[in-house]
């Protein structure tokens, strides 16, 4: 037996040389496979053991020896089963390994408690006879420890992706403040956007919050940092705690099984966006609050608290005061929230802003399209006579809109008459009362109203033909009904 084991050491040493000399000319290096097996009995921090064909020990490195107990110089020519027998460790590898020329894996545990994941390979001669074994036995601890690492990558991947993909939804829609309302909203943007504050915008819906809110984190100290945004309103319920905190493998029915970060970590360093935080159930506000206060929050189906640094910023088009005093949102998480209050002004109030958002709309559907389109002087007129409630967002639609149905290079812009003029009963006396008429300018006025009215129902709330039948154009009719 002595024989064969310096047999095989010699071997070893051969095929070490061998390959090391031949990487003479690449390395500019000769290393003798006594370094070689010196370097892995020495740094290697995990247990390399090598048995013969008949479970011999031929090698093992310190942290091997370290693991078993015996020093090194014990364990050499030591036959596993005999380490088995005296209760070394309670199973061998290597044993499986001879006895099925196949490779085994199983968990170690030694006498000292700790334990592993032993792995044996097999290394057969010409013969198919195995003439040594070669085992590692990883470290339970350190298996824990790579796991982390491995789920931090993960997890940090995961943000990374999280944030592409809101970059490719981003609104590239431009900040306009021409007008003096919009031009009092910016002063107060400008002093709060450096800051960490959280900000509550409110505004009716198409307002531009969510542009506003990407103002606000691109001018702050956080730009380099993740912008991610969330419509409370748009996901259920009973996802909506998992999609802000993210969840555990197995937290539920139709979990990943790797579990999933939430966007609270996604933003980690960076601005999270809550729209229509006025939607938020109850119980997650509380559940929020509790983030917020704490700095940290705790995965779905998770037992560990995960810390956060990001800033908030909600908006909502409801009144959140009024929610307060009905007791349908939280009056402690509104005041955390609203640190600062912003206000934003629908668009009929921002006229001097109305053509050049038009004109920022149009420039990219240009682009997008390679045309080179403007807006006709009609329709300037009209659109600064509309009201539209539906603002920047029914702005935008109407631009893309007129841009693929107008003839030529020059869009008009046709107002689908709103419910209002469609519906509005029109009345039925033949005239103004004269009573109410106090002067011939009053008198024109309250004429001309009745006509056009009267003139609309008669064409079924229809705008171009009520325009045609009064001789004018369309765009002078829709002004007239804004007075």
């Amino acid at each position: 037996m002595r024989k064969n084991i310096c047999k095989l050491q010699t071997n070893m040493i051969w095929y070490g040389q061998n390959y090391f000399t031949e990487r003479r000319s690449i390395m500019g290096r000769t290393f003798t496979a006594e370094e070689i097996l010196e370097a892995l009995n020495k740094y290697y921090k995990e247990s390399i053991f090598i048995t013969d064909g008949e479970g011999n020990v031929i090698f093992v490195n310190e942290e091997g020896a370290r693991r078993i107990g015996p020093a090194r110089e014990e364990l050499i020519h030591k036959n596993v089963s005999k380490l088995v027998e005296e209760g070394i460790y309670d199973n061998s590898t290597s044993l499986t390994a001879i006895q099925t020329k196949q490779e085994a894996v199983s968990a170690l545990t030694y006498k000292s408690k700790d334990s592993s994941i032993s792995h044996s390979i097999p290394v057969l001669d010409s013969r198919g006879d195995v003439e040594m074994v070669v085992t590692t036995n990883m470290n339970m601890q350190h298996n824990k420890e790579w796991e982390e690492i491995i789920a931090k990558e993960r997890a940090a991947m995961a943000r990374m992706q999280r944030e592409l993909d809101h970059l490719r939804l981003k609104d590239h829609s431009k900040l306009v403040a021409n007008s003096p309302a919009m031009q009092s909203v910016m002063q107060t943007i400008n002093a709060i956007a450096p800051t960490d504050s959280n900000v509550v915008i409110l505004g009716e819906s198409g307002t531009g919050k969510d542009v506003m809110a990407r103002f606000i984190h691109e001018n702050s100290l956080r730009a380099e940092k993740a912008f991610i945004s969330i419509n409370c309103a748009a996901i259920p319920e009973q996802l909506l705690e998992s999609e802000l905190f993210g969840y555990e493998a197995g937290a539920f029915t139709g979990a990943l099984s790797k579990g999933k970060i939430g966007l609270f970590e996604a933003a980690s360093g960076g601005t999270i966006f809550l729209d229509e935080i006025g939607d938020m159930p109850l119980a997650l506000q509380s559940k929020l609050l509790r983030a917020l206060e704490n700095r940290e929050i705790r995965r779905v189906g998770g037992v560990k608290n995960i810390p956060i640094d990001v800033r908030i910023i909600c908006a909502t088009n409801v009144n959140l005061q009024t929610m307060v005093a009905e007791k349908t949102f939280r009056e402690d998480l509104y005041y955390r929230l609203s640190v600062f209050l912003i206000q934003l002004p629908p668009l009929h109030e921002r006229k001097e802003d109305i053509i050049p958002l038009a004109e920022n709309f149009l420039h990219a559907l240009n682009e997008k399209y390679d045309a080179h389109k403007t807006l006709a002087p009609v329709t300037v007129e009209t659109m600064l006579c509309h009201r539209w409630p539906g603002n920047i967002r029914e702005l935008r639609n109407v631009m893309e809109r007129i841009f693929v149905v107008s003839p030529g290079n020059e869009l008009i812009f046709t107002p689908t008459p709103t419910a209002k003029y469609a519906v509005e009963s029109v009345n039925e006396a033949e005239f103004p009362a004269l009573d109410k008429v106090s002067d011939l300018r009053s008198f024109s006025d309250a004429a001309e109203r009745w006509f056009i009215e009267r003139t609309l129902k008669e064409c079924g709330g229809r705008v171009g033909e009520a325009a045609d039948k009064l001789g004018i154009h369309r765009s002078v009719l829709y002004r007239k009904l804004h007075k």
